[in-house]
């Protein structure tokens, strides 16, 4: 009997578009992302509970939506993972994140790579990653 061949074709996908994430204050939430990304605010639907926040630089955009009665923390987002250009500039915003009263551990070697972790006002996992530093592997 012959094998049946399995046609793949890659999705058309060009580009990262967004994450969307429940939180349980849009306001607070806001802030934050706005404080500890640079993102700003990119379109908003009070009705709807919304709040789509854009990264100037990179065209990211995170939608952050209100939730009434709070977030079920299993259904929120296990993490983001933000690229930095490299460990240097991660070790800068880490400082000065920490001038800005951001808490965090500081930038720790996660799989070889520099990391900084971050939780958001509701708890949502933040990770911004340099590459690892070279001659590492």
């Amino acid at each position: 009997m012959p094998e049946s061949k399995i046609e793949t074709t890659a999705a058309p996908v060009t580009g990262f578009s967004h994450v969307q994430l429940l939180v349980t204050d849009l306001a607070v939430s806001e802030r934050w992302y706005t404080t500890v990304l640079g993102l700003v605010p990119f379109a908003a639907d009070d009705s709807q509970g919304y709040s789509a926040l854009r990264h100037p630089e990179s065209g990211m955009v995170i939608v952050l939506t209100a939730q009434a009665g709070g977030v079920d923390p299993g259904g929120r987002l296990d993490h983001l993972a933000f690229a930095v250009p490299d460990g240097d500039t991660l070790h800068s915003w880490a400082d000065e994140l920490t001038a800005r009263g951001i808490a965090h551990a500081g930038v720790v070697i996660e799989l070889g790579k520099p990391s900084l972790q971050l939780l958001d006002p509701d708890g949502i996992e933040i990770e911004l990653v340099a590459p690892a530093p070279r001659g590492s592997r």
